[in-house]
């Protein structure tokens, strides 16, 4: 996510009836476009976007409402830029020289460190998971489509190669993966409240890498695929 640039304030602007948010000078439009789009994405993550208000979402950036409207047309176009802006990083060039099955592993672990990074976006995906309608191709399916073909393009040419001898679909195996994590990091914290858990923490981030890791290379017999060419299973 763009760092928030600091801003210097003005005093706050007052209504006889009605007070108003203070209203912050910007040495940019960009930043106050980048503070807007991380404000929004808390608020649809945790509210979803019927429910998110645009006043909250101007209150925690401190503009007015109008203010919103200058960078963005609608409340749908705020929407789609937070989208764009959550799945920017979701999946990072991947080494030229390396094989389709560890290409593979690599991108299991970027998403998992990307998710971690980023649990509101493990929330909007259960959102949209939930709000999904037959036929219908939202904003958030267009911007995950990339990191979705580009696992299914890397499995294809791993089986190609001979390194991998799926035992299921690649579709199930990546719905697995991306399933998986973006429950464990939305729902980890109220399922452990009032235990000594941090999921974010460093060691539980390793644990949960090993852990799919092992469920991937199992579904898509990736330590099979290496055993002809003598690489032998890990």
């Amino acid at each position: 996510m763009t760092a928030y640039l600091r801003a210097s304030k003005t005093g706050p602007v007052t209504q006889a009836t009605k007070p108003i948010v203070p209203v912050r000078r910007r040495a940019s439009g960009e930043a106050t476009r980048a503070e807007i789009v991380a404000a929004a994405e808390r608020h649809f993550a945790e509210r979803g976007f019927e429910a998110a208000r645009l006043e909250d979402i101007a209150a925690d950036v401190g503009i007015r409402r109008a203010a919103i409207f200058y960078h963005f047309g609608s409340k749908q176009e705020l929407y789609a830029a937070v989208i764009d802006e959550a799945f920017r990083d979701a999946m990072p060039a991947l080494p030229s020289g390396a094989s389709a099955a560890e290409k593979l592993e690599q991108s299991i672990t970027r998403w998992i460190d990307f998710v971690a990074r980023r649990p509101t976006v493990a929330r909007l995906i259960l959102r949209e998971a939930a709000s999904a309608q037959p036929g219908m191709v939202s904003p958030f399916v267009e911007a995950g489509r990339a990191p979705v073909e580009l696992l299914r393009a890397l499995i294809d040419e791993g089986i190609a190669s001979g390194e991998l001898e799926p035992l299921t679909d690649p579709h199930r195996v990546i719905s697995l993966m991306g399933a998986t994590t973006v429950f464990h990091f939305a729902s980890m914290p109220w399922m452990t409240a009032g235990l000594p858990f941090d999921p974010w923490s460093a060691e539980e981030l390793e644990k949960h890498k090993r852990e799919i890791l092992l469920v991937a290379r199992t579904m898509l017999g990736i330590d099979r695929g290496r055993r002809p060419a003598g690489r032998g299973a890990r």
